[in-house]
């Protein structure tokens, strides 16, 4: 096994790259606004003063605008969307803008949202790029939530991000961060950006996080059982620059209008489930517990609770810890909790498993499963006196060769809770497939089986006594070429 001096060496040599992997993701879909109109197939214009769709005028907020569809107030060229707003009566406002959304047309569920945008300033300006959920389960605004990527009012001398959520207005409640570092956000373009995962939404600015909020900082009043709601159903983006309004409050004589927000692009990205640290595990081997695949909370692991209780080694929701052997060990398994390890077995065939576990007074089990195909069954230890009291479990399992996920699954009950520190996976030998396969690779039949049942025939090897009747003669052969020519089953 590596000496702790060893696994520390390799984890500071990981450097930049890791950080990069660490944060794996997967583009999913993008507009780069190119063209000369907006793409159909991506958004569709909300029109109005918000009364077509069941909002007091003014969109529930006092806004002034009438938003459009016009030209005058969408433009797509050089590659970037305007949205832009005009002092300009019309339908009972002094104001035009327009307002977009992905409804029904690219909605998400979980991952990385950005879009890189150069602001208006001018005051009672009010730009938004925001997600609204598509289906609205747990009940009307806010009870099913509102993601506000980026807010800016005013001067965009400051970002905001939001979430809506709790109850039905006016029973409802928001909370997130601010950024406010000096920058003028409408000198020039910036990424804004959250990282939305089933237990936690992070927000950046240029691809610095600002700040976050953890499942148990929110909650829908509609289902308080699910810590998750109402930020686990799928969401649409909305892109729209309002005017006046109870945020910015109204322009004033030193406003300046026509105001612009152009948009270079909108992308979004799914985590990507990658082995950690960068290659998958070799078996025959030892796996070290805490790397786990990159990857998000349901995708490559589950954990209790949003928040890496020890602190240690990777920033993810896994509790992981400093442990007295090996670097690092997973700690506080708890009910329900897994994780997932690529792994590149070389042969197939039976292998020993030695698990290290240390519990205080409960011990636990776990099981290994491919798949969803439980290959150990449940395997219990007794607890071993301590958190730091290492022991070894061991079981069998059958593993097919090549590259593949395994599961380490908690089958302790919900009153367990243990510690996982390694997993070492050591050969019994391939498995033939047949009587006639006696030579690598075992699996199937050739050549290489012809000579090693001769070879042994010739030198009375116990192998090639297919008969079993302590000679050999005439029927081994028999039987040899009989069980080869039916093949591997």
């Amino acid at each position: 096994m590596m000496p702790i001096s060893a696994h520390i060496l390799m984890i500071a040599g990981l450097s930049a790259s890791m950080a990069t992997a660490q944060d794996a993701w997967e583009l999913v879909w993008e507009d780069e606004f190119e063209g000369t109109t907006l793409d159909a197939g991506n958004w569709s214009a909300q029109t109005g003063n918000g009364t077509a769709y069941g909002l007091p005028a003014g969109w529930g907020n006092n806004e002034l605008q009438y938003y459009t569809n016009f030209s005058e107030n969408i433009v797509v060229s050089d590659g970037t969307l305007k949205i832009i707003a005009r002092e300009r009566s019309f339908g009972g406002s002094n104001y035009t803008s327009a307002r977009i959304r992905s409804l029904n047309k690219q909605e998400f569920l979980y991952g990385r949202i950005e879009a890189r945008i150069k602001l208006p300033s001018t005051p009672g300006i009010w730009p938004a790029f925001w997600m609204l959920p598509t289906d609205s389960p747990y009940g009307t605004w806010a009870a099913s939530g509102e993601i506000d990527i980026m807010e800016s009012v005013n001067y965009a001398d400051r970002i905001y991000g939001t979430l809506h959520y709790g109850s039905t207005w006016p029973n409802n409640t928001h909370a997130g961060p601010r950024l406010e570092d000096g920058t003028d956000f409408s000198d020039d373009f910036h990424v804004y950006r959250v990282d939305w995962d089933p237990d936690q939404i992070t927000w950046y600015v240029d691809g610095v996080p600002y700040g976050s909020r953890s499942s148990s900082q929110w909650f829908s009043s509609a289902d308080t059982g699910n810590p998750r709601a109402p930020f686990d159903t799928e969401f649409h983006l909305l892109l729209n620059v309002a005017v006046g309004g109870n945020f910015p409050g109204n322009p004033n004589g030193s406003s300046v209008f026509p105001q612009t927000m152009e948009v270079d692009y909108v992308r979004a990205y799914s985590r990507t489930q990658l082995p950690y640290p960068g290659d998958p595990h070799p078996i025959p081997g030892t796996i070290q517990a805490e790397d786990f695949d990159l990857g998000g909370q349901g995708q490559s692991y589950f954990d209790c609770d949003p928040e890496n209780n020890g602190g240690e080694y990777r920033d993810s929701g896994v509790d992981i810890e400093v442990a007295t052997e090996e670097g690092f060990n997973i700690g506080w398994m708890c009910e329900d909790e897994w994780l997932e390890y690529t792994v590149d077995v070389q042969n197939a065939g039976t292998y020993d498993l030695d698990v290290r576990v240390a519990s205080v007074g409960t011990g636990g089990g776990f099981s290994i499963e491919k798949d969803g195909v439980d290959l150990t069954g449940t395997v219990y230890f007794l607890p071993t006196g301590g958190w730091q009291t290492w022991q070894t479990v061991s079981t069998t399992l059958e593993l097919e060769a090549g590259e593949q996920v395994l599961r380490f699954v908690n089958q302790g009950a919900f009153d367990t809770q243990y510690n996982l520190n390694s997993m070492t996976f050591t050969s019994q030998g391939p498995t033939p497939c047949s009587d006639a396969d006696l030579a690598a690779p075992f699996g199937e039949l050739n050549f290489f089986d012809v000579s090693a049942f001769l070879t042994g025939f010739n030198a009375q090897d116990p192998a090639a006594d297919l008969n079993n009747d302590g000679s050999f003669d005439f029927f081994d052969v028999s039987s040899f070429l009989t069980t080869y020519n039916a093949g591997c089953p």
